[in-house]
């Protein structure tokens, strides 16, 4: 196995196990109380104090993962660009779109992005559907290209 595809996959497998260790933090003490309906809005104080203590950290990590995927995905639509100027073709052309299309994701699932549009609060705020938009756009357009 070539050196860059090891290092490659030894970053893949840290970013994993970092995701997954990240999950069982978060979840930690979650089976011992009983199951609650899906949208039940009610939060009693215990919890509400759980969630005033994690929620910055939560939002300090989830800031990071998304400005370092930014700057990866922006790499990846220079090159995408340099690609289509080059050989002029559809599926080049299509991969500039698509790239650029998860870099728009990148950009507004970001916390950052939204406490300088001013939504600081949790909650449905305009910005909680661009994200899952254009995650089905980029998806549309990776469809269209396997197709072609």
């Amino acid at each position: 196995m070539r050196k860059r595809h090891r290092i490659g996959l030894t970053l893949l497998t840290i970013l994993v196990m970092g995701m997954t260790i990240s999950q069982l933090v978060m979840c930690a003490g979650q089976h011992e109380r009983p199951p609650r309906p899906w949208f039940d809005w009610e939060i009693s104080p215990e919890e509400m104090e759980r969630l005033r203590a994690i929620l910055p950290l939560y939002f300090n990590v989830k800031a990071a993962i998304n400005t370092l995927s930014s700057i990866l995905i922006l790499s990846l639509v220079v090159i995408h660009l340099g690609i289509y100027r080059r050989t002029g073709t559809k599926f080049s052309l299509g991969l500039v779109v698509f790239s650029t299309a998860l870099l728009l994701y990148t950009i507004m699932a970001n916390p950052l992005v939204h406490g300088v549009l001013g939504f600081r609060r949790i909650g449905f705020g305009p910005l909680l559907i661009v994200p899952d938009l254009l995650t089905l756009f980029a998806s549309a357009v990776l469809i269209y290209l396997s197709r072609q």
